[in-house]
């Protein structure tokens, strides 16, 4: 098989314990079993027909897996039952599944601990042995694969190898005579086949991994109790979260969708499986192109349409050489926690991409995220356009996905030629022996005529997706709705900020930068009222940016209400944001009110808050706004500040004569909430109250100056 090595040279050792941890990587069962109907399946075998069963010798249950391909001869065995030896080329546009010459040994291995070869050819007879248990009893430090071959008069070859080998088998397997060999090579129908028969199965709890029990003409996997709930249910590991399909613990539901377009018969424990062509068994077909920018001027096929059989199994399912790698896997819209996506199926061979040792997953590269994330916006858009076009179909609201559907195509295998023919709509039943001669087309009634053609045109997607076109148009027409109300805000800002959005600070800040950031904002305010002296209240105001967080305005801007008024006399004010300049030790007057004018600074183009005051209808106490008071209420009031911050409040402690004055001052604050609560307020009223609030201010600046002078003295 393999040539010596270079003298001195030694060769690379196999422990007898790799058998065990290659196996490991098959972490679901059927996946191991999916191993060996590939060999059965690739073009170096190609069997029309594979026979899975259970069946009982020496009182020990055995998997056994039958198949009528061309069989091996004693050195294409010695091959198989070693390591990385894989010499599959393709035959007739029949592309190979196996790629790393290991599919036997991991597939074999994890299924059970011994597995025996029958295989048969025009030429000879072979038998291979591959136990772990014979290994483990004869305490080999290298793993060695007894080999028996027999010629056509069914008589051993007269070798040393064989004669050892024979020797070995029938001591350490299930069959301690020759016959007994003899007896299972005639159970290979035809003169060509392979015979596997794998004992020691994998158990748990006393029990075998698989449930031969629950139906005679399947292999299930047991389902699994949940201690909390209760409940009873097998699902896979990465789809804990899901839905389980069937073909997750059935391997009779999961051969059905093994292969793409199926060229084997697969029977199971007696009975044909009935394979499907997946991508011509959903409803609403369309297909899509996919061009990948890693291949260079190639495009690959999408099939999108909707599950038949259960709208709860959805996803994209992953063929890579006609393999099934991965099935529904969810991508797009059916990620959300929705229904969106619900009952969509894609179909895609992913030729392109490199599946893992296990055949169960593709290499997590550049080109598989590129691939998902292409998947998953090809099947948003079949999605929305599936959407759009059924709810035109079906107006009674009904969701797509509860449509009830059918396949669009009903297509047959042919049991002699194994040919796949189109059969009429109406068709639903069907014998369990179907032929070429059944077909109601007179043009594919014998087995001697090609299948027909599909449609090989992958340059373009079968359907134009006009919800596209729908929302661009929604779009501009939103755009030119929309685009003269963004100009009127543009220029006439109203978005109010909530005081609740202000947060106290003590960052200190110029009292004369102050008191002229007051009167420009105060000057503005009042002509922007008589430019628009009519508008209504919610669009009589002014958006004013600060150039200041909105983390560092004042809190207590909600003091602007009827409260600030009329409860000005209540202990429970909150002062956290508020500085006091003392003076004298006088007490603070029991009856001081204590009116707050909200300072703003001007420049509306380093804003990060916007702040509107409201019009001239509406009252004082009623606004959140923090420019209300000072544009609508002809207020007298005594504030400053120690901080760099405009919008922080500062109340300076009084003498008794300066209590006085600012009593006598405040006096008529509630004329100022009746008057401005009226709904029609005249120009030459509001003209004289910005007037007196512009000279109050000026007042304020002025006793400012004053205290800061006497500070600092």
């Amino acid at each position: 098989m393999a040539t010596q090595p270079p003298s001195g040279i030694r060769l690379s050792a196999l422990c007898p314990k790799f058998l065990h941890t290659n196996s490991t990587s098959h972490t679901w069962p059927f996946s191991a079993v999916a191993e060996l109907i590939d060999n059965a399946y690739d073009p170096d075998v190609n069997a029309k027909q594979i026979w899975i069963d259970k069946t009982v010798i020496n009182d020990c249950i055995c998997l056994t897996f039958t198949d009528n391909g061309n069989g091996m001869t004693s050195d294409k065995l010695h091959k198989m039952l070693s390591f990385g030896f894989s010499e599959k080329v393709t035959m007739n546009d029949h592309v190979p599944v196996g790629l790393y010459g290991n599919g036997f040994k991991s597939g074999s291995m994890r299924l059970g601990k011994d597995a025996m070869v029958f295989t048969k050819n025009e030429e000879s007879m072979s038998v291979g042995f591959l136990s772990q248990t014979y290994l483990e009893v004869i305490k080999a430090e290298h793993v060695v694969v007894p080999i028996v071959s027999f010629n056509k008069q069914r008589q051993v070859l007269d070798s040393t190898e064989s004669k050892a080998s024979l020797a070995a088998i029938l001591e350490h397997s299930l069959f301690s005579k020759e016959q007994q060999l003899l007896a299972e090579l005639d159970a290979i129908i035809g003169k060509k086949g392979t015979r596997i028969i794998i004992w020691n199965l994998r158990s748990y709890k006393s029990a075998t991994e698989f449930d031969f029990d629950k139906d005679k003409y399947d292999i299930r996997i047991p389902e699994d109790l949940d201690e909390t709930a209760g409940k009873k249910g097998y699902k896979k590991q990465e789809r804990m979260d899901q839905i389980a399909p069937e073909s997750d613990y059935s391997l009779r539901a999961y051969c059905s969708i093994l292969y793409l377009k199926p060229r084997m018969q697969i029977i199971l424990r007696g009975q044909k499986v009935k394979t499907q062509l997946v991508s011509k068994s959903l409803a609403y077909i369309e297909r899509d192109i996919y061009r990948p920018k890693f291949l260079t001027n190639k495009t690959v096929r999408i099939t999108f349409g909707f599950n038949c059989r259960n709208k709860d199994h959805y996803g994209i399912m992953m063929y890579h050489r006609n393999r099934l790698i991965k099935a529904y896997e969810k991508v797009g819209c059916q990620l959300r926690a929705n229904n969106m996506g619900v009952g969509v199926v894609g179909i895609i061979d992913c030729y392109f991409l490199k599946p893992t040792h296990n055949k169960q997953d593709f290499d997590y590269t550049n080109e598989y995220r590129l691939t998902i994330t292409a998947l998953g916006d090809k099947l948003n858009d079949y999605w929305n356009e599936m959407k759009v076009k059924k709810h035109a179909e079906y107006p009674l609201n009904l969701p797509v996905e509860d449509i009830q559907k059918r396949p669009d195509q009903t297509w047959v295998q042919c049991d002699s030629c194994l040919k796949w023919r189109k059969l009429p709509d109406g068709i639903d039943q069907l014998p369990e022996k179907w032929y070429c001669s059944n077909n109601p087309d007179p043009q594919f009634r014998n087995c001697d005529v090609p299948e027909e053609p599909e449609d090989e045109d992958v340059v373009h997607p079968t359907y134009e997706k006009t919800y596209k076109k729908k929302d661009r148009e929604k779009f501009r027409i939103r755009q030119l709705e929309t685009a003269p109300r963004i100009h009127a805000e543009l220029l006439f800002p109203k978005t109010p900020v909530s005081s609740q959005t202000f947060t106290p600070v003590k960052e200190g800040v110029p009292r004369g930068h102050l008191s002229e950031v007051a009167n420009t904002y105060s000057t503005r305010l009042i002509n922007h009222h008589r430019g628009s002296p009519q508008s209504e209240p919610e669009n009589n105001s002014l958006k004013r940016r600060l150039p200041t967080r909105s983390s560092i305005l004042n809190a207590k801007n909600r003091r602007l209400s009827n409260q600030v008024f009329e409860n000005s006399h209540q202990d429970d004010d909150d002062d956290e944001d508020v500085i006091i300049l003392e003076e004298n030790s006088t007490p603070k007057p029991a009856g001081d009110d204590d009116t707050e004018v909200k300072l703003q600074q001007s420049p509306m183009e380093q804003s990060g808050v916007e702040v509107e005051p409201v019009g001239d209808s509406e009252p004082c106490g009623q606004t959140g706004s923090t420019g209300t008071s000072t544009s609508q209420c002809d207020q007298g009031t005594t504030t400053a500040t120690q901080t760099e911050v405009p919008s922080l409040v500062v109340k300076k402690e009084e003498t008794v004569e300066d209590a006085i004055d600012v009593r006598n001052d405040t006096a008529a604050l509630p004329a100022c909430v009746e008057t401005e609560g009226k709904t029609h307020e005249t120009q030459g009223t509001f003209d004289k109250s910005a007037s007196d609030a512009s000279c109050k201010l000026n007042e304020l600046r002025n006793e400012l100056l004053l205290v800061t002078q006497k500070k600092k003295k």
